[in-house]
């Protein structure tokens, strides 16, 4: 009799190529960072850092939140060649349609504004990664729970770019070269990953209908904005110190979150791997998906508390060994950001895990919209008169409160992470979110 069913054998085997890819994603940038800051400089490196980050806003909105709301349709569908075909297509011409807007927006911002327009150039070759991003079809291959071709492709271009880095950045001068070896290596893998994908899983063209295209954008629009809101906090915050506290705060805070996100690195193939099983579960028995989130959600709050533990404990030795001289200004952001990786964990799990599976995308685009907008209000002062310190400060209160609303919202709609039993009699109960939770049950 076999030890494990195979189900959980998927799960297991999805987790390990995910975390292949994590390990690579983001030691692969750990082990680079250090080299960079050395060798470019805290403020050239900040530079770098910013465009990036600029970038990053357009792949947020090529992205659509298709990577989530088209990798759950196929989880349901996957069996059926035509449909993953038809909707494979709406997604690829969606995100090119995209991807010319924003490719325009970022030609009107560049030649416009001074800041940019000095530094055209740099701007033009961080898009590349844009592009990469459109051509990936990470959300397929989630969907179908094939990551290891995530693993393989990715990874492997992201090693590629790393060798390249420490073989032909040298100087302070070569921080152009750097960032198109990192956008180019992004730009490698898409397209790798576009072609494996069409052959591997026999996607033939088929024209989408004006319909389709329609429906696949409203499928994906609440993603969309809780992705667009929650990029206000969560991932613009290096946009925001280069543009008021300068490109050396930057590149601070850009080294401080490089940390915390290898660390966060290490929990996110546990989400990407069982959300299609979620998906898939939710679909069919509400109880037996919320059992199974149960049972994740204590085993991610224990794996997650360690690390952010230790980094709190160890910050200062921690960027001493890898930045030296430059350590004392990554302290600060560090040590406010460190628990972060327990924090996003656990809103990982009531997002990804529970939320959407459970129908309630309006309900966290909410959460997000206020929380993006909040964070304007709150951390802009903070990072104004703190710089990179105040950054950290004000996205670790931004997360907390994103994860107690999330709570809220769940139990008021009868998914509660008690005892067995207890969410089944809140969701039949007469709670608000109580037909919601039913209509999910019933499907």
């Amino acid at each position: 009799m076999p030890l494990l069913n195979p189900t959980r054998r998927k799960l297991i085997g999805n987790m390990f190529w995910l975390y292949m890819l994590q390990g690579l994603n983001y030691v692969i940038p750990l082990a680079v960072l250090p080299y960079l800051l050395r060798v470019l400089g805290v403020e050239r490196y900040g530079l770098v850092a910013f465009a990036q980050a600029f970038a990053q806003y357009f792949v947020l909105v090529t992205d659509y939140g298709f990577n989530l709301s088209a990798t759950k349709q196929i989880a349901i569908i996957r069996r059926d060649r035509e449909r993953v075909s038809r909707l494979f297509w709406c997604v690829v011409l969606i995100k090119l349609a995209l991807m010319l807007l924003g490719a325009l927006v970022t030609a009107c911002t560049v030649l416009m504004v001074p800041r940019f327009r000095a530094d055209a150039g740099l701007y033009a070759i961080a898009y590349l990664a844009v592009l990469g991003s459109v051509f990936f079809p990470t959300w397929l291959f989630q969907g179908m729970e094939q990551m290891r071709y995530i693993s393989v492709v990715s990874g492997g271009a992201k090693l590629f770019s790393a060798l390249m880095l420490f073989v032909l950045v040298h100087q302070r001068s070569d921080y152009v070269l750097a960032l198109a070896i990192q956008s180019g290596g992004l730009l490698l893998a898409g397209v790798a990953g576009l072609w494996i994908a069409i052959r591997h899983f026999r996607i033939s063209y088929s024209q989408p209908s004006k319909n389709e295209l329609v429906q696949t954008l409203r499928d994906g629009w609440h993603l969309f904005v809780s992705n667009a809101a929650a990029a206000l906090y969560a991932t613009s915050y290096v946009f925001f110190v280069g543009l008021l506290a300068g490109n050396t705060q930057a590149g601070y805070y850009s080294a401080a979150e490089k940390i915390v996100r290898g660390i966060q690195g290490t929990l996110g193939p546990m989400t990407g791997a069982i959300y299609p099983h979620v998906s898939e579960l939710a679909a069919k028995s509400g109880e037996m998906a919320l059992s199974f989130i149960r049972k994740i959600l204590v085993w991610i709050a224990l794996v997650s508390f360690i690390p952010s533990a230790a980094l709190l404990l160890f910050a200062r030795p921690i960027t001493r060994t890898l930045f030296g001289n430059a350590a004392d200004g990554i302290v600060a952001p560090l040590s406010w950001t460190a628990a972060l990786p327990f924090v996003v964990a656990i809103s990982a799990v009531f997002a990804i895990q529970t939320m959407i599976p459970f129908g309630l995308e309006k309900q966290l685009s909410r959460i997000y919209v206020v929380a993006g907008l909040g964070s304007l209000i709150f951390c802009l002062p903070l990072i104004h008169y703190f710089g990179a310190a105040g950054a950290g400060a004000g996205v670790l209160v931004v997360e907390t409160s994103v994860v107690l609303a999330m709570w809220r919202v769940l139990t008021a709609h009868g998914l509660h992470f008690g005892r067995r039993g207890t969410v089944l009699a809140g969701i039949a109960g007469a709670s608000p979110g109580a037909k919601v939770s039913r209509d999910v049950l019933s499907c």
